[in-house]
């Protein structure tokens, strides 16, 4: 049965992982939480609960396991299962997967310069953030046109900080992605569907447990 209200809509970034501690590109690495990160997920999970009344919802994920495990901390709440998409992968970073920013900046110093500056075309054998945007973006309207024909009234989706923001800005058509931060380690920020013409608006963004 279709909902009758208008699709509540989470994005929420997984929990911390070793990469994220020593500032390593992490991509499309498989990497697991940290002992940290299994806490946040649990913390966070609690709190996208109490904060938004969640009952009830589908939930979609990386099928990265970073991000399934966080996943899997809300819907053991829910008593729901949770989705994995490889749509909704982190970006791939190519030859600097793995690598920290400095090790990066000492081998591509013109690449990665102009990546910092927001080149997407910086020649490093991955994915442009454009591009991951729009990848991740139409995922996400996949998923919400499976919640509204369930008439689930909100759809949490699990991912990463460089794709959740890129499609962000996708979804709410902003002019410039600065405008727009990125995701914490467990933070998460909620959109809301709105009738009228089918559009996104920004409810909140970066919140934590």
């Amino acid at each position: 049965m279709p909902s009758l209200g208008p699709l509540r809509l989470v994005l929420w970034r997984h929990g911390q992982t070793d990469y994220n501690v020593s500032g390593r590109f992490q991509g499309q690495s498989d990497s697991v939480l940290t002992a940290t990160g299994q806490a946040q997920a649990a913390a966070a999970a609690a709190a996208i609960r109490a904060q938004l009344r969640l009952e009830h919802a589908r939930i979609a994920s990386s099928d990265l396991v970073r991000a399934r495990d966080t996943a899997a901390a809300l819907a053991g709440l829910l008593g729901v299962d949770v989705e994995a998409d490889a749509d909704l992968r982190e970006l791939s970073y190519g030859d600097w997967e793995g690598l920290t920013r400095a090790e990066v900046a000492r081998r591509w110093p013109e690449d990665f310069a102009a990546w910092e500056a927001g080149d997407d075309d910086a020649s490093h054998g991955g994915e442009s953030r454009e591009a991951s945007g729009r990848r991740v973006a139409a995922a996400i309207r996949r998923h919400a046109r499976q919640a509204r024909d369930e008439g689930t009234g909100a759809l949490v989706v699990v991912a990463h900080a460089g794709v959740l923001r890129a499609a962000a800005v996708e979804l709410l058509e902003l002019p410039d992605p600065a405008r727009l931060g990125v995701l914490g380690n467990a933070a998460w920020g909620a959109l809301e569907e709105r009738h009228s013409d089918g559009a996104w608006m920004l409810r909140s963004w970066n919140c934590r447990a």
